[in-house]
């Protein structure tokens, strides 16, 4: 008998080890990989990567799957170290709601398909949909979800506005650092940032279509407010850079102008005040925001203007004003069953 308690105790505290050498703070929190079966035009059927987290909380609220940006990954919403100070996930889970980070297509964990112009706004649309039909029709590790809101960053905020503007099946949105579209010299300042994957001391030799771009190196301070960064965060999102498709630039087509107006859903936009890439020259106060943003999202909209921030709302030392906006968003819209 005392051998079978032993190896009891022995199994269940290998359930909350960490999955992988050096992963983010909700690890403690009972977390794992998932992976979805994917297929889009052009390319070869892939996966998208996924770290699923579980609150104590089970299902009654809904899960929010989050969507990185263009060369950030899954570890953007659970930056690694720091006790935690920068992981979205953490924070979410301590209050109750599931969340799946995911790789886009083309990045990270993600099947990256060969040919770089297959990665584009359409195609990412189209697999991150294919990932909320996945979770709507047989759950995540045995969790069912009745509400689903996809929270997304950057270029994730414009995949998540583009997939429920075309195939609905998603309850809410959630979008930091993004509005509709770059204001025009924040397009300027996003592209002088990137040079070829193929030669970035990162990827060389891992990557041969020059149409995968990265950052140059030392330059990912763009992304940030100086006073508002540790620079501690600003070297470990230097060291965990991926890449992005050149093709995914197809955001800037017309057809996608006021995209926003075809959302069907309420959503809420967390903006930095000083966003380089939407806030670019004058800063996004909470009063402009206030007075522009109803006109995007007939649905319905919230917004907040994170005091001081640049564009990267989750890794800059006012964090805090973001994750409770989003909380209480998420509370008011969708109380608990």
């Amino acid at each position: 008998m005392t051998a079978l308690l032993v190896t009891l105790v022995l199994l269940c505290s290998l359930a909350v080890v960490p999955a992988e050498a050096g992963a983010g703070a909700a690890d403690a929190v009972g977390c794992r990989d998932v992976s979805t079966p994917i297929s889009v035009v052009g390319a070869a059927p892939g996966s998208i990567y996924g770290r699923y987290c579980q609150s104590s909380h089970g299902a009654a609220r809904p899960l929010q799957i989050l969507v990185p940006g263009v060369t950030y990954t899954h570890s953007y919403w659970d930056l690694p170290g720091f006790g935690g100070r920068y992981s979205y996930t953490r924070f979410m889970i301590e209050h109750g709601y599931d969340t799946l980070a995911i790789d886009r297509l083309g990045i990270g964990r993600s099947t990256r398909p060969t040919l770089a112009a297959n990665v584009d706004a359409y195609s990412n649309a189209d697999a991150l949909h294919q990932v909320v039909q996945a979770v709507r029709s047989t759950g995540v590790a045995g969790r069912h979800y009745d509400r689903i809101v996809l929270t997304g960053h950057s270029y994730g905020t414009f995949t998540s506005d583009l997939t429920a503007a075309t195939y609905g099946g998603v309850d809410g949105i959630i979008g930091t650092g993004w509005l509709q579209q770059p204001t025009p010299l924040g397009l300027v300042g996003v592209l002088s940032l990137f040079w070829s994957a193929g030669i970035d001391p990162k990827f060389r030799g891992a990557i041969a279509d020059p149409g995968y771009v990265t950052t140059r190196p030392g330059l990912r301070g763009f992304f940030y407010e100086a006073g508002e960064t540790d620079p501690a965060v600003l070297a470990a999102d230097e060291q965990a850079k991926d890449t992005a498709s050149s093709a995914e630039m197809s955001y800037l087509l017309p057809a996608n102008t006021r995209m926003t107006t075809r959302i069907g859903v309420p959503t809420l936009r967390i903006i930095g005040e000083r966003d380089r890439v939407v806030c670019n020259p004058d800063p996004c106060t909470q009063r402009w925001l206030d007075e522009t943003t109803p006109a995007l999202f007939p649905a319905g909209v919230e917004a907040y203007a994170q005091p001081g921030a640049g564009h990267n709302v989750a890794l800059e030392r006012g964090n805090a004003g973001g994750f409770e906006a989003a909380l209480s968003w998420l509370e008011h819209r969708f109380p608990v069953r």
